[in-house]
């Protein structure tokens, strides 16, 4: 089963979110984001990989 297509959304959908959180840390001056926000990335460079080495 493939699902290269839809793991590439997710990965985007979560560099998305991470790259909020980074913009929101800078704006509301909380370090708590910073750490939310690099988890997020993390979770999309892995879902990105993913569905490049499947395809």
């Amino acid at each position: 089963m493939k699902t290269t297509k839809n793991l590439k959304g997710a990965g985007l959908a979560y560099l998305g979110a991470g790259t909020a959180f980074f913009v929101a840390a800078l704006a509301a001056g909380q370090t708590a984001f910073i750490g939310v926000g690099a988890a997020f990335i993390a979770l999309g460079v892995v879902f990105l990989g993913k569905s490049r080495q499947d395809g």
